[in-house]
This record gives structure tokens, sequence and C-alpha cells, in this order.
């Protein structure tokens, strides 16, 4: 018999209000899962790792971040568990990119019923694993502006329309970063260290060609001076996919990759959580992320 633990995120925007369907949902499948509640960051982390000896299959309500200090707390634990996600998030990227229904309910039967798939994830600093990627500049000050009263009553537009006023008067820093013992110094008002590209259910391609499968991580340095530079670079780049050769914006893959703003008040953020980390060193893990997903699903 399964021993399934659910870690669950209240503050994340959608737990709250679908925890009783979801653990309805277990039930129905004969599960009773033990309970943990995050109350702060690193508490994710804390609940995975304590768990772990007992438990063979997590599941976590939240966001990316606390799907990530899961993954975290059950690889301290030298742990080979499998994670099941229940979107109750904001942008929930990583269920998107899985095809996890967003529903929790039913992302609950998807997953008991689906398959046991194995995906990159990057180490940051040594130790935090990282789904999606890390950042400092426009993406982090984005993460920042969609807080509180705004992503409540938004949701996911929150980072539109954040995003939006932030790209109005773009911050422009001198950028340090390194690929593979390549450096690359430039100026930007964004630079981003990619394990996931594609977000929004593949909507949009932030860099050409990332996947969470192939065992590399993605460089995005991109200058917007003005509204227009955020906004060609939306376009062009992530919605139409035109690869152009562009002064503006930088791309490069390696295993190893770190950005650095000198500027130390650049804020900076790891899987849309934001971090006081002021270089952020990212190694790819392949296949080390043991997740649940539908059954049939194609991971790109």
């Amino acid at each position: 018999m399964s021993r399934v633990a659910l870690i669950v995120n209240p503050a994340a925007r959608r737990a709250t209000g679908t925890e009783p369907s979801v653990l309805r949902a277990f039930h129905a499948a004969g599960m009773a899962p033990t309970v943990e509640y995050t109350r702060s960051a690193g508490d994710g982390v804390r609940a995975a790792r304590d768990l772990a000896a007992t438990h063979d299959r997590f599941f976590v309500l939240g966001g990316d971040g606390t799907v990530m200090e899961a993954a975290t707390g059950l690889a301290d634990a030298g742990s080979d568990a499998f994670i099941g996600i229940l979107p109750g998030g904001t942008g929930n990227q990583l269920a998107r990119a899985l095809s996890i229904p967003l529903s929790p309910r039913r992302a609950v039967r998807a997953l008991l019923a689906g398959d046991e798939r194995r995906v990159d994830l990057a180490v940051l600093n040594g130790r935090r694993r990282v789904g999606i990627g890390a950042g400092v500049g426009l993406d982090a000050a984005m993460t920042a502006g969609a807080q509180g009263r705004l992503k409540r009553w938004l949701g996911v537009a929150s980072y539109l329309v954040s995003a939006t006023r932030e790209a109005m008067h773009p911050r422009r820093f001198a950028v340090r970063a390194e690929v593979d013992g390549r450096v690359i110094e430039r100026e930007g008002s964004v630079a981003m260290v990619l394990n996931l590209g594609c977000i929004f259910n593949g909507l949009l391609e932030v860099a050409p060609g990332v996947s969470l499968v192939d065992g590399m991580l993605d460089l995005v340095i991109v200058d917007a001076r003005s509204l227009g530079d955020a906004l060609a670079f939306s376009a062009l780049e992530m919605f139409l996919r035109r690869r152009r050769a562009d002064p503006r914006w930088t791309f490069a893959k390696g295993r190893h990759v770190s950005i650095q703003a000198l500027d130390e008040t650049i804020p900076r953020q790891a899987d849309g959580d934001l971090i006081d980390d002021r270089q952020l060193s990212l190694v790819v893990a392949p296949g080390v992320g043991r997740l649940l997903v539908p059954r049939g699903v194609r991971i790109i």
C-alpha cells in the first residue's frame, strides 16, 4: 500500500479553497494522506525531509516554489519518492508544462492513474532545486510587483500587469554571466538561467529549444531600454519565435551557468520566489526530478 504525504502551502492563491476537494479525491481512491502545512519559506524542505523515510509518494498543493522546496527536502533525505503537483499557485508553470489539470481535484485523479517520469532540475548555489529557472532584474521585479492584493484579484493576469508596469521604465544594470567557463559581460534589464522555457501551456517560448529533458540550461539576457524593446522580445522571440540575431538579447546553452548583477540592489528570484543570493550559480542535474504526470504525457 502506497504511503502518501500531502504538503499544503496555505499562502498559495488557490490552495486553501481547494484542499477539501483534494482530500475527498484521495479518500475516494482509498488513501488518507499525511498532511503537512507550510508557514514560511523553507518549511516545504523540512516537511519533505522529515516525511521521506515513512512515505513513498508526495503531493504538493501549492505553487512552483513549494514543489521545488519538496524536491530539495527529498534530495536532502536521499529519497527516490516521486512528487505529484497539485496546482495551487498562481502561475503553475511546471503543472502546465506537464499537462497536469489545473483543477487540483482533477489533478489528484489524473496523477494517481498516471505515469512516473524523470526530468532535469537545476541545483542553485549548491543546494536548492530549481525547476523553472532563476533570474535577476525585470523578471524578479515583475514577481515582486505581482504580490498581495493584485495577485489575489487578478491571478495569473497580475504578472502581465506587473510586467507591463516594470517594462515602462526598465532598470538596466551590468551583468556578468558564465556559461561552462565562458564569460559574458554586458548590460541588460533581465538575465535568466532557465530549465523550463515554454510557459503558459507552450504559448510562449522564452529561449529557443529549451527542454526539461535535454541535460542543458539556457542563459537569456535581454537589454530592454524601453517598453518597445520589451514588447519586441515578447512578440518576436517568445510568441512568434522569429529567431534572429539581435544585439538587444543574448542566448547561450550550458551545463553550468551563473549570473550576477554587479548592482546588489537588483532583485533576484528562483522559481517565482524572491531570494537574497547575490550570485546565482546553477548546475544542471539531468533526470533527478521524479514527477508524476497524467498517463501518456510527452515531456519536451
